[in-house]
């Protein structure tokens, strides 16, 4: 993965992180614990990569 994708990707990254993070206020708003639930997954999943890439360009 060369430099640019790389960018691409983490950008992509951080762009679900705030989705999801506003649908996880959403739902938790509208007391749905089941898809606050999902979603906290989701973000905890998209983190983990994302730490995983930060990790790889230092």
């Amino acid at each position: 993965m060369n430099s640019e994708q790389l960018q691409e990707v983490v950008q992509w990254l951080n762009q679900q992180i705030v989705h999801v993070n506003e649908v996880i206020n959403e739902a938790h708003r509208t007391s749905n614990l089941g898809r606050e639930t999902q979603y906290e997954g989701m973000r905890d999943a998209f983190m983990r990569c994302l730490n995983k890439l930060n990790n790889k360009v230092d």
